[in-house]
C-alpha cells in the first residue's frame, strides 16, 4: 500500500521542518506506520544566508539521538507548491504566528486547513520537535486523531498609567474693599494651579456668580461680595475652603 504523506512546513526548509521530516520518517519506519514525511519552506528567500543544505545543528542533534543521516539531509531546501499541499494527507505548519500569514498570502485557503504547532525558530528547540512528532505519530496510529485547538490565549491589557491628579488643597476666600472706591471684590488665593488652571477656575467662578473678575499672579478676584456663592462652587469642585477676614 502506498504510504500517505505528512508535509511539514516552515519558512526556509532548513531547520525546523527538515528536523520534523527526518524524525518522523525514522520513527514511522521503526513502528511500521504507513505514512512518510516530506518538508518544504513557505519563504525560501528569507533563508538566503543559510549555509549548506541543512542546518549543522540538525545533523548534530540527529547524531546524538542515534538517527542515521539520510538522503534528505543532503538535498537543498525546496519551496512549497499547491500540488504538494494537495497530495499530502496531513499538513503541519511549525509556528502558527509565522506561517499562517504566509499561507494566507501565498496559498490562500490552506491557512485554515493545516495543523499548527508552536515551535519557534531558535536554538534548543529540536527536542520540542521530537515530542511534537511523536505525538503526531501516536495520533496517526489511532486513526488520525485531530488535535483539539488550544484555549484562546488570555490577553492581558496593561492598565493605562496616568499622572496622579494634583491635590486641590485648601482655597482661601476673602473680601477686600480698601482702595477700591467702595467696590469690594471677593478674593481667592493660595490655589495649587498653574496659569491656565487659574484662568479656567476664574471663568467658572465668574459664570457661577454672574459677574466679572480677573485672574493673575496666583490669585482670582471676583467683583462684589460673592463669598457664599464662591465657597459653595469651590466645594462642589472638590476644594476645601477657608474663609479669611471679616
Amino acid at each position: 500500500m502506498t504510504p500517505r504523506i505528512v508535509l511539514f512546513l516552515c519558512t526556509g526548509n532548513y531547520y525546523r521542518s527538515r528536523t520534523a521530516e527526518i524524525l518522523f520518517n525514522d520513527a514511522a519506519t521503526k513502528m511500521g506506520l504507513n505514512w512518510r514525511a516530506d518538508s518544504t519552506g513557505l519563504a525560501l528567500e528569507r533563508g538566503s544566508t543559510n549555509i549548506g543544505p541543512i542546518a549543522a545543528s540538525v545533523l548534530n542533534y540527529l547524531k546524538t539521538e542515534g538517527i542515521p543521516a539520510t538522503a534528505s539531509c543532503s538535498r537543498t531546501p525546496k519551496g512549497t507548491s499547491d500540488a504538494e499541499l494537495k497530495q499530502a494527507g496531513w499538513v503541519v505548519a511549525l509556528l502558527e504566528s509565522e506561517h499562517r500569514p504566509l499561507l494566507l498570502e501565498r496559498h490562500a485557503g490552506w491557512e485554515v486547513r493545516v495543523e499548527y504547532w508552536h515551535v519557534e525558530d531558535r536554538e534548543g528547540v529540536l527536542p520540542d520537535i521530537t515530542r511534537e512528532v511523536m505525538d503526531l505519530i501516536s495520533r496517526l496510529m489511532r486513526g488520525g486523531v485531530k488535535r483539539k485547538p488550544g484555549p484562546l490565549a488570555k490577553v492581558t491589557v496593561a492598565p493605562v498609567k496616568t499622572a496622579p491628579a494634583k491635590k486641590l488643597g485648601t482655597a482661601k476666600v476673602g473680601r477686600e474693599t480698601a482702595g477700591r472706591r467702595g467696590k469690594g471684590v471677593t478674593t481667592i488665593f493660595e490655589l495649587n494651579l498653574d496659569e491656565a488652571g487659574l484662568k479656567d477656575l476664574a471663568t467658572k467662578l465668574k459664570n457661577a456668580c454672574g459677574t466679572g473678575g480677573t485672574a493673575k499672579d496666583g490669585r482670582i478676584e471676583i467683583q462684589g461680595d460673592q463669598r457664599d456663592k464662591i465657597t459653595a462652587e469651590l466645594e462642589k469642585l472638590g476644594y476645601k475652603v477657608k474663609r479669611v477676614g471679616g
